[in-house]
């Protein structure tokens, strides 16, 4: 299947690297998730506060209009 070859091609990538290289990997991924993480929150308050700004200013636009049949 596609996984298992994508798996074996992982572990080939993978088995190459010392010790040190893949915590280094691994210290790198974690801090790229964490500052996407920190992106997407600010994403989600920045959607939070558009939302409240049209439900306050024009409510309609949020309105779904039922599409003829």
């Amino acid at each position: 299947s596609n996984q298992t070859k994508l798996i074996k091609e992982a572990r080939a990538h993978y088995q190459t690297l010392t010790n040190m290289e893949l915590i280094a990997l691994l210290l790198q991924r974690e801090a790229e998730l964490r500052k996407l993480k920190v992106q997407v929150r600010d994403l989600e308050d920045y959607i939070d506060k558009l939302l409240v700004r049209i439900m306050e200013q024009t409510p309609t636009l949020l309105q779904v209009r039922a599409r003829p049949k």
